[in-house]
């Protein structure tokens, strides 16, 4: 990426002129009207538009699995030399077998998943998301139980918070299918296998519920934005936050940074999720704006009608939703 030198001021024109110079930022993307911008003034939306034209090869790939990263990185899991554990298959409604077999196929057919015909197997469940979707799970608790730990550690969310008190600017990244851009080893994929109606199949891409996935997954994104993290952005896990404590044309050169770097790696996003340059925004139960810090209000009315305590085990509950907004007290 050519850089904008710092000297002369970072005048809008200047920033568009510099934009040309990376790329096509003239031509619409499908269905543009969509993109989340929090910028009012047109000229500032304009140029945030610009710089996503010119980045239009990271929310374009087709079907629902992207192409995996091409960092050299792999998901492992190290059993050691436990052997391998063979689980029955849940008996399920004839409409939940529906469900299974149509995940199946299209996992499938995007590379996440192939036939299996190793020693072990787990079975599946359906969960029910928020919004009435029902996501497909493997319960890899068994396989969890044998796996060595990996302590590689995530960010803690009050010194993420504190970072970006002063931001007067925000932008959010909705990695597409963040954990299938990772592949997992081919030595372990046998051990990634689930048990269906139909047979026997395991995981090319990394699946969600592997107790490493995690640490996998974060050890990932610190290395692709390296050097980037704490003063222009922010990662946990897949929530990227791009922040600027100054004017949108600052705020699109540092976000510029970061989705150079993101292309770099092979990462793609879903852009219906991801906002542009907000002046506020919510994070982990804090609202983030240029006025400062504060609990989001309804977790905070959560906090003062949490109902009376009736053993030890309600007592601990409100004690750790409170303690999470105790430097507010």
């Amino acid at each position: 990426m050519t850089i904008l030198a710092m000297s002369g001021g970072l005048s809008t024109p200047r920033v568009q002129r510099w934009l040309n110079d990376l790329g096509d930022g003239d031509t619409p993307l499908d269905n543009e009207d969509e993109v989340q911008i929090g910028a009012e003034d047109p000229k500032d939306r304009a140029l945030m538009l610009k710089l996503l034209r010119v980045y239009r090869k990271m929310t374009t790939s087709a079907g629902d699995c992207p192409p995996a990263t091409i960092l050299n990185i792999q998901h492992h899991i190290d059993t050691g030399d436990a052997a391998p554990v063979l689980l029955k298959r849940r008996r399920q409604a004839q409409v939940e077998d529906e469900v299974v077999d149509s995940n199946v196929t299209k996992m499938l057919g995007a590379g996440v998943t192939e036939e299996g015909n190793g020693a072990w197997g787990f079975p599946v469940v359906l969960v029910r998301k928020k919004d009435g979707e029902i996501r497909f799970c493997v319960d890899y608790r068994a396989l969890n139980k044998l796996t060595k730990k990996d302590v590689y550690p995530l960010p803690r969310i009050d010194e993420t918070v504190e970072a970006l008190s002063g931001a007067l600017l925000f932008t959010t990244l909705d990695l597409k299918a963040g954990y299938w851009q990772i592949m997992v080893a081919p030595e372990d994929r046998d051990k990634t296998a689930f048990v269906t109606k139909k047979g026997l199949y395991r995981f090319v891409r990394m699946p969600f519920g592997l107790t490493n996935a995690l640490s996998t997954f974060q050890r990932m994104m610190n290395q692709v934005l390296r050097r980037l993290t704490w003063s222009t952005c922010l990662v946990y896990l897949d929530d990227i936050v791009v922040f600027t404590k100054s004017g949108i044309e600052r705020h699109v050169m540092e976000l510029a940074s970061v989705l150079e770097r993101l292309v770099a790696a092979g990462l793609t996003l879903k852009l219906r999720k991801c906002r542009f340059a907000m002046e506020s925004m919510e994070y982990f139960g804090h609202e983030l704006s240029r006025d400062g810090v504060r609990p989001v209000q309804r977790l905070l009315t959560a906090v003062q009608q949490f109902p009376r305590h009736s053993d030890a085990v309600e007592a601990k509950r409100f004690v750790h939703l409170a303690g999470y907004y105790r430097r507010f007290v």
